[in-house]
């Protein structure tokens, strides 16, 4: 009588195959490991230009010497972030945009506050008055196509209020105005007077004057020159009629 022999059990333990991929993996990831080390040793991984561009009142070296990064440093470390707030704590920037390109190229584009007046100071120097109030030396070559602002103090609030004003202006408004003083009142404490190179003497508010605006450039374009006054009422005069009336 034949009998069955029973089949040999396997022995425990992982299976050959799947031993082979789990050590495929790990090849796989030191692998990695080393490139990723490799990479952050070389050349590739450091800035190797910085260009800055959009400066005005404020020179490329200051913006760079702020920035606080140069060709050699990592690029990936410090941040976009980090970079940008360090930039936006210079009183003349307005905004800035950093671009990085890879591999190694590092990109800032600056906007400064736009300038909207000139101002002489105590020792007879033209400075620039931005469109936050901050007055710079004006750059060799700039026109002076901008109003003159006399007789205003540093800390007076009417001043920056009046440099977001002129900021909104049109340039060809902005250009026909020749200077701007203060000219308080009990009853318009930031009544300023305002004189243009077409010969008009303007009486108005910092808070009228954006949307009186219009009347001034409408009178200037149409009428002779004069005086006029724009509060709570719109009134013009020209010189002629102010001469005969003095006779």
């Amino acid at each position: 009588m034949t009998e069955r022999i029973p089949a040999l059990k396997r022995e425990g333990g992982v299976p050959r195959s799947r031993r082979g991929r789990k050590l495929l993996r790990l090849l796989i990831a030191l692998f990695v490991i080393v490139l990723i080390v490799l990479f952050f040793r070389s050349p590739l991984s450091e800035i190797s230009e910085i260009e800055i561009t959009g400066t005005q009142y404020l020179s490329k070296e200051e913006v760079g010497l702020k920035l606080g990064v140069t060709p050699g440093d990592s690029f990936f470390v410090p941040s976009i972030a980090k970079l940008k707030a360090r930039l936006t704590e210079m009183k003349p920037i307005e905004s800035v945009n950093i671009i990085k390109n890879f591999p190694g190229k590092l990109r800032v584009e600056v906007k400064e506050y736009p300038q909207v007046a000139v101002q002489l100071s105590d020792n007879g120097q033209l400075l620039a008055v931005l469109s936050n109030g901050l007055t710079l030396p004006i750059p060799e070559g700039n026109l002076l196509d901008k109003p003159i602002l006399s007789g205003w103090k540093p800390e007076d609030v009417n001043l920056n209020a009046l440099c977001r004003v002129l900021d909104e202006l049109p340039n060809y408004l902005l250009a026909d105005l020749s200077e701007i003083h203060p000219d308080p009142s009990i009853s318009y404490p930031s009544r300023i007077k305002m004189f243009t190179r077409s010969r008009f003497e303007v009486v108005t508010t910092v808070d009228k004057l954006k949307d009186k605006i219009a009347y001034l450039s409408d009178i200037v374009q149409n009428r002779e020159p004069g005086k006029i006054i724009m509060l709570e009422a719109d009134t013009y005069l020209p010189y002629s009629a102010e001469n005969v009336t003095d006779e």
